[in-house]
């Protein structure tokens, strides 16, 4: 069985993505619930997304809801299939719970880093109703997935196969490439939510150094107790 999962072939990678199945039923379970609350019971969709305003008030749970609230289905098609195409690939080098924790981590860091950290230069450099504009996370997660596939792709073992190698490259760069393609006709709020995308890249690449750290923390300690 081991020697079958050295250099798994592409099936393989996408039927043992549980922890992609998860975060996916999560995405649709919240939409579906979501779409009750403000279609049926009528509870306007503002209280449950972010803004920069509304997290500098300390409205933090804002945070978990805005991440996982999608205002139409084809927002959240978009969001989940990146997920769908990175995840397994991700998934398989680094484990189905870290995957998952890094996932959700890392929309929600992101958001902190977004409003904390960038609030007072989009003010200043977009103007007070771009300022006061309202967000959804859970593209900062899908961003967070760049830096996290480039981990999959150093990490030596579980190989992935030739054909697997070939798709996981290519996804990879062609949602940078469209996430990242020069356009010089932007709109504020396109730059606003690049920037909020760019929170959820380094965000990625803090996830990456914590599972390095955490991956690597038995050579570290077996190297400091035979130092002293």
């Amino acid at each position: 069985m081991l020697l079958k999962l050295r250099r798994p072939n592409l099936l393989s990678v996408f039927l043992n993505a549980r922890g992609t199945f998860l975060i996916c039923c999560i995405l649709i379970v919240c939409y579906l619930l979501f779409s009750f609350l403000t279609n049926v019971l009528l509870i306007p969709s503002a209280n449950f997304v972010g803004s920069i305003p509304s997290i500098l008030r300390g409205e933090l749970w804002r945070i978990v809801t805005s991440t996982v609230y999608h205002y139409e289905w084809p927002h959240l098609m978009k969001n989940m299939l990146a997920v769908m195409v990175l995840g397994p690939f991700i998934e398989w080098k680094i484990g189905s719970t870290p995957f998952v924790i890094s996932f959700f981590v890392s929309s929600w860091l992101g958001v902190l880093l977004f409003c904390f950290g960038f609030g007072g230069f989009i003010q200043s450099a977009f103007g007070i109703g771009t300022y006061i504009e309202s967000f959804y996370g859970v593209s900062l997660s899908a961003y967070a997935l760049f830096p996290l596939a480039i981990l999959a792709f150093l990490i030596e073992k579980p190989t992935f196969s030739f054909m697997t190698k070939i798709v996981a490259f290519t996804s990879t760069l062609y949602y940078v490439t469209v996430g990242y393609w020069p356009n010089p006709d932007m709109s504020d709020i396109e730059k606003l939510v690049q920037v909020a995308h760019s929170c959820g890249l380094l965000v990625g690449l803090f996830c990456v150094l914590v599972i390095l750290i955490i991956k690597h923390r038995e050579k570290m300690f077996s190297f400091s107790s035979r130092s002293k």
